[in-house]
């Protein structure tokens, strides 16, 4: 059991964040617009890392607030992405899209730290193009627009994983998710300063989600995440995150009541299918 720690805390993340999408739609239903969400969830995380990790808040660094920032601004354009486009599809759909950057990132590093992918990334796009058009389109073959945001989410989240890999080589990993938090937390103030903090009445239910998406799928998460790659390998780490999709697929099904049809179910397979090979080494010939 021990051998294999790393390996369960990183599957309990994925759990706890499979579960973070119900919980957003749920809000979302209920009459919170996507900038109240945010705020909510990383108000909640920020106060929680804050507690937690109060003595380490004075030896947060200039280059870790810089980093922290840059980095912090990218996951806030993605979460509002992700929860805009939760509003217009289903929370499985956009589990799924969100978390194709063991995809999209190779491609990113390529582009922009000039990292060529393996070939096996070249195959997995294709495949992960293939899942979405199952995913995504309807049927009379447009793109649907909660899973086009969907999609951008996934753009966003991997410039962000891609210069998280490649800033943050001299930073601790701690500090950085706190800068990270609290700097898509400051992002969301501003904007709620101008679209306004009118909100629906703060139920129990309603606090009780709010609570799970804070506390549990963000804070906890990302300290879950960060000790579990500790003593997993890269690769076998960012197959076994991926199966937060799967996990929020059998929770739409099972608390939100989601049916989804065979084409919807094939591209989620072959979504999952070219995550796990774009992780994969390519063997050299001898």
């Amino acid at each position: 059991m021990m051998k294999h720690k790393g390996d369960w805390l990183l599957l309990l993340a994925a759990f706890i964040g499979g579960g973070g999408f119900i919980s957003l739609k749920y809000l979302l239903d209920w009459g919170y617009d996507p900038f109240q969400v945010i705020f909510g969830r990383f108000l909640t995380a920020s106060v929680c890392m804050c507690l937690v990790y109060c003595k380490r808040l004075k030896r947060i660094t200039k280059e870790e607030w810089r980093v922290g920032s840059i980095l912090g601004a990218l996951l806030a354009a993605m979460f509002l992405l992700m929860t805009v486009g939760l509003q217009y599809t289903t929370p499985s759909v956009n589990a799924f899209l969100v978390n194709i950057p063991a995809v999209i990132v190779p491609f990113v590093c390529w582009g922009v730290f000039r990292q060529k992918p393996n070939r096996n990334c070249f195959l997995a796009a294709g495949m992960t193009l293939f899942g979405v058009c199952c995913l995504s389109l309807t049927a009379d073959f447009r793109l649907d627009f909660g899973a086009g945001l969907s999609l951008l989410a996934a753009v966003a989240f991997s410039l962000q994983m891609a210069f998280l890999g490649n800033l943050t080589k001299d930073c601790d990993s701690v500090h950085i998710a706190i800068v990270e938090n609290l700097s898509t937390l400051a992002v969301m103030t501003v904007i709620l300063m101008f679209t306004g903090w009118d909100m629906p009445p703060l139920t129990l239910p309603a606090f009780g989600n709010f609570f799970y998406a804070g506390a549990f799928c963000t804070a906890l998460y990302f300290v879950l995440q960060s000790i579990g790659q500790q003593s997993t390998a890269p690769n076998k780490a960012a197959i076994i995150i991926t199966t937060e999709s799967i996990f929020a697929a059998v929770f739409s099904a099972i608390l939100y009541g989601e049916r989804m049809h065979f084409r919807g179910y094939l591209g989620c397979a072959v979504i999952f299918a070219a995550m796990a090979l774009a992780e994969k080494p390519v063997q050299e010939r001898k």
